[in-house]
């Protein structure tokens, strides 16, 4: 059986419940590296989301990912040397874009 080529973990608040979004923090295998990406629970919320923030830092492109509303880049080429730093360093970056996405999602209300 091959191998998934993400692996994630789902994180959510009652804001991104009731809008019926989760935020993923996702390894990707094949790029090497960690994201976010905005999940919508069905495909029509996907769809929504990724209209409203067309053209915003978020979603650029005329063609919706398959998962995701968006997906953006958090850790490039990770050291898992250094399980440590990286640590820190995912959380801190993970923090900073997780309430930026938050921001632009308040923003549309």
């Amino acid at each position: 059986m091959p191998l998934s080529p993400v692996k994630y973990f789902y994180i959510s608040n009652d804001y991104l419940k009731c809008k019926k979004l989760k935020l993923g923090l996702v390894l990707n295998h094949a790029e090497v590296n960690f994201e976010i990406w905005l999940l919508g629970q069905t495909k029509d919320v996907q769809e929504k989301y990724w209209n409203l923030l067309k053209n915003t830092k978020w979603v650029q492109g005329d063609k919706i990912p398959q998962y995701s509303v968006f997906e953006a880049s958090l850790v490039k080429d990770p050291n898992f040397d250094d399980l440590d730093k990286l640590t820190k360093d995912l959380k801190k970056k993970f923090l900073t874009v997780a309430d930026e996405i938050l921001d632009s999602l308040k923003k549309l209300n």
